[in-house]
């Protein structure tokens, strides 16, 4: 069950992940709402991202330590600690800019950039920690 709960965790979240990047975010900003709307709402759709990577790859690096594997916890740690930089330092600094209407800004550019390369981060992570999932016979070894 856990090795289940690993892989799902980890897929799951890839999946989600590409479908906001390639998908959600792209579509809300050519929908032809409002700029500032369309930041609003792609800024709550990445909130409840950050919030559910953080929850699931600490699920997946419990079931890793469970399954005697400690570390196939290491990659979906390091996801999990992107989303919380995602979340605790990056967003509500963009939310601060966006507010004091500096969208123009190099300062918003660069944090835009950065909560990109954040997400990105996190892909690969899960990538290689689907790779590296427990196996049946990683338990005897």
């Amino acid at each position: 069950m856990a090795r289940f709960l690993y892989r799902l965790s980890c897929a799951g979240l890839l999946g989600a992940q590409v479908f906001f990047a390639a998908g959600a975010a792209r579509v809300v900003f050519h929908s032809g709402l409002e700029r500032r709307v369309a930041g609003d709402l792609v800024g709550a759709m990445l909130a409840r991202l950050d919030s559910a990577t953080l929850a699931f790859t600490a699920l997946a690096a419990l079931c890793a330590v469970l399954l005697g594997k400690p570390r196939r916890a290491v990659a979906p740690l390091f996801a999990g600690l992107f989303a919380a930089a995602s979340a605790f330092l990056i967003t509500p600094a963009i939310h601060a800019l966006r507010a004091g209407g500096e969208t123009a800004s190099p300062a918003f550019r660069r944090l835009h950039v950065a909560s990109l390369c954040a997400l990105g981060a996190e892909m690969i992570l899960l990538i290689v920690a689907i790779w590296l999932a427990p196996e049946p016979e990683d338990r005897q070894a």
